[in-house]
Order: C-alpha cells, then structure tokens, then sequence
C-alpha cells in the first residue's frame, strides 16, 4: 500500500469513528475540504505541519503514525 494512502485511511478512519463530515473534519483541522478530502484519498503528499493539525484536532496519536510520517514528511 502506497503510504501517503495508509495515513490517508488512518485519516478517514477517525475522522468517521468521530462521526466527523469532512468539511467539519477540516473546519477543525484548520485544512480546506479539498485538502483533507485529497489527504484521504492518498492524492495528496502532506506537509508535516499539516499532519500534526490532524494529529491533534482528530486525537490521532502520533505513535500510531510514526511510520507515515516519516514516508511524507
């Protein structure tokens, strides 16, 4: 699996465990809808300023994604 998919699944994951819409998702991200929309389908390559708004606005633990972050970061 391509890994800017897998962070782009975890993504996704949790923003629906959360019962998140992806525009609320992204409201609170601080991130447009295009971009985390691009973020989840894996199209997107993000910086790790953005993976770290995701990080925390999602309570995603960043242990969970050491190994995408070092593949996109």
């Amino acid at each position: 699996m391509q890994k800017t998919a897998h962070f782009g699944r975890i993504v996704r994951e949790h923003r629906e465990y959360l019962g998140l819409s992806i525009a609320k998702a992204a409201e609170m991200c601080q991130l447009s809808y295009k971009g985390l929309e691009e973020i989840e389908l894996g199209d997107s390559n993000p910086k790790l300023r953005s993976i770290l708004k995701i990080s925390a606005a999602l309570g995603i633990d960043l242990g969970e994604l050491n190994f995408c972050i070092r593949a996109v970061a």
